[in-house]
């Protein structure tokens, strides 16, 4: 890294705290909760941590936080899955177009918009009060190379005409109960994703909790790409990253791994992250009807997906 990146860096930190800074003056609690669409959105408080949550709006109740954020490292993640998703660094470890399906907090743009000075990030979320909570409690400030658009995700890389071709793809957006938008894990999606994708690209899945419907996904996903990778975590959400780039063994992913948290000096352990990364082809092995395994396309939604 280059004394002049080091610098810009720097000053792209010292920004963030300071966009942040009055926060520390709030008491614990919920500073921010207002009904947007079908959801209540709410931003809590708890010593120098932030969470974001998205509630379903009849009952008030969610079993996720859509984003935590920790105002005392804000470059640090806390959630795994977050830590997981930076793995796709591992197969294209100098994206200079980024495309991010749900923007949440911000925490994950923020990251490839720091680590990344020449690098573009567009992003698309659903709903406006988000991404304006991210900007006041979360330390986000939008510029020419962190873009927001307030639309379906799909939509916006259907109708996306530029040639620029993206390096990395990321799938971040759910539902308050946890789920997948149906729309994001069918194969003409995928197939879409690898049509906007450089040849060196790789995308990245985040899976939430119902581990049925991931293996099925992650099963989608395969008849998409040549290479497929998961990564299991304890909390029951699964990252799934694919690529047709060769096949990598782990020594070669530790090794990969390994330099991109040096080079960066990155604020949490991306080696770690690999333990729990395996070739997909090995869920053949531990999944017993996966043959059975539904493929998801457009024409029709497996019953219970939403349950």
């Amino acid at each position: 890294m280059t004394n002049y990146q080091d610098d810009r860096q720097q000053k792209n930190l010292t920004a963030i705290y300071d966009r942040i800074n009055w926060l520390h003056q709030q008491p614990d609690g919920i500073l921010f909760q207002e009904i947007s669409g079908d959801n209540c959105i709410a931003v809590k408080k708890i010593k120098s941590v932030l969470l974001l949550f998205l509630a379903d709006r009849s009952t008030l109740t969610t079993n996720v936080a859509q984003s935590i954020f920790d105002l005392n490292n804000p470059l640090n993640f806390i959630f795994p899955y977050a830590k997981a998703i930076v793995l796709a660094l591992i197969w294209q470890s100098q994206p200079k177009n980024i495309y991010i399906i749900g923007f949440g907090g911000g925490s994950i743009p923020q990251f490839f918009h720091h680590y990344f000075p020449d690098a573009t990030i567009e992003c698309t979320d659903i709903d406006r009060t988000i991404v304006a909570v991210a900007q006041k409690y979360f330390g986000i400030q939008l510029d020419d190379r962190l873009k927001v658009a307030i639309q379906d995700g799909r939509d916006y890389l259907a109708e996306k005409i530029s040639a620029t071709k993206y390096d990395i793809i990321i799938v971040d957006a759910g539902f308050g109960s946890g789920y997948m938008p149906y729309r994001l894990v069918t194969q003409e999606f995928y197939q879409l994703c690898k049509s906007r994708l450089s040849n060196s690209g790789v995308i990245a899945v985040h899976l939430f909790h119902k581990q049925d419907f991931n293996a099925a996904a992650v099963k989608t996903l395969q008849s998409v790409f040549a290479r497929v990778y998961t990564c299991n975590l304890a909390e029951g959400n699964s990252i799934a990253i694919a690529t047709n780039l060769p096949l990598l063994d782990k020594n070669e992913i530790f090794f990969k791994a390994e330099i991109i948290q040096d080079f960066h000096n990155l604020e949490f352990s991306l080696t770690e992250q690999t333990q729990q990364l395996k070739n997909a082809a090995q869920l053949l092995e531990s999944v017993a009807n996966w043959e059975a395994l539904p493929m998801f396309t457009d024409a029709a939604m497996p019953p219970g997906y939403l349950d």
